[in-house]
């Protein structure tokens, strides 16, 4: 593989920097009436953690728990700002719990690193027999304030039990260049193009770990051409290529996505080459291929997408080659389904 397609790759899987907000949940302090350190049924900054990871929030949001071992629990703002820069968070979620002989009594601040100051706060009290109902309403009213953060109601996806149906066409233009050991030291690919069709079909709604997935199938008309390297028999190749790869995309928030995917493609492979002292010879052949795809996708907004990905591309005829082919290139939403 060529230096060209190596960093074109690294850039690929470099580029990617998610722009969610990070919300870090430290671990909260549980005391008696007396002021001493005590236990409760569970972790507290736990179960917040898990409630709050169920929502999608659009995926401008990232939540994740901090071990008490790693820096204690804070107790004052300097001690909020400290996490928010170690960890590099845009929020820090701490406070305590309170323990009296017949209740619960909790306060939890919403530190913003920022601002260098606390944003929400967040009350709750129950009888001391209702543990679990102390935390699930403590969970609700930390919702609430991110809804007021975010502009976005914590169900606004969760209620709709399927995906609508999109349409999309994408293009692109490609390097492309053969690895193996043979055809790579005889061919240089110059360049291509890719157009198409990408059907995104209903689907259920699946939200794993704050991040949305769906999946696609895309209908593929590729060309690309290369030429003969130096010090090899003049030849021109021509590849005129159908393909039907599925996909498999990672959205972790309105803008950024990752994406992988695979599937066969149908090839028809024109070739002319010149030996030398003989004469031009056309050769001809139809082959199959298998391609894996991997990309990133950023949206502008709803109608325009721009991505670039890379493929892996084995032909399976005759001595058959592996190429790769960097690609650059946007998808333009031609029908989303309306609600």
């Amino acid at each position: 593989m060529n230096k060209r397609t190596v960093c074109f790759t690294a850039l690929l899987f470099s580029m990617f920097i998610a722009s969610a907000s990070e919300i870090k949940i430290a671990p909260l302090a549980v005391y008696d009436s007396n002021g001493n350190k005590t236990s409760a049924p569970y972790n507290p900054s736990k179960a917040i953690h898990d409630e709050l990871e169920k929502h999608w929030f659009s995926g401008l949001i990232n939540f994740s728990h901090i071990a008490e071992s790693k820096y204690g629990i804070p107790v004052t703002i300097i001690d909020a700002h400290k996490i928010c820069v170690s960890e590099n968070a845009d929020y820090l979620i701490y406070g305590y719990i309170k323990k009296n002989e017949s209740s619960w009594l909790c306060e939890i601040k919403l530190f913003n690193a920022n601002e260098k100051k606390i944003i929400k706060e967040f009350f709750a009290g129950d009888s001391i027999d209702h543990y679990d109902r102390l935390i699930s309403v403590l969970c609700q009213n930390i919702l609430f304030g991110i809804e007021e953060i975010t502009g976005i109601n914590k169900d606004e996806l969760k209620q709709e039990k399927t995906r609508p149906m999109e349409l999309r066409i994408p293009a692109s233009l490609f390097y492309w260049s053969p690895v193996d050991s043979d055809w790579g030291d005889k061919i240089l690919g110059i360049a291509g193009l890719n157009a198409g069709l990408e059907f995104y079909p209903p689907q259920p709604v699946i939200v794993s770990n704050g991040k949305l997935i769906d999946f696609s199938a895309r209908l593929n008309l590729s060309w690309d051409i290369g030429i003969n390297k130096k010090n090899t028999y003049p030849l021109v190749i021509n590849n005129i290529a159908v393909s039907l790869p599925v996909f498999l995309h990672i959205h972790f928030n309105g803008r950024h996505s990752l994406y992988g995917g695979f599937g066969l493609a149908y090839n028809i492979e024109l070739m002319s080459i010149k030996p030398k002292y003989e004469a031009e010879t056309f050769l001809y052949q139809n082959a199959f291929s298998f391609e894996t795809i991997a990309g990133y996708e950023f949206d502008i907004n709803d109608k325009v997408h721009l991505f670039s990905e890379i493929i892996f591309d084995l032909h399976m005829m005759g001595a058959g080659f592996v190429s790769v082919k960097p690609c650059l290139g946007a998808s333009f939403n031609v029908f989303k389904e309306r609600r």
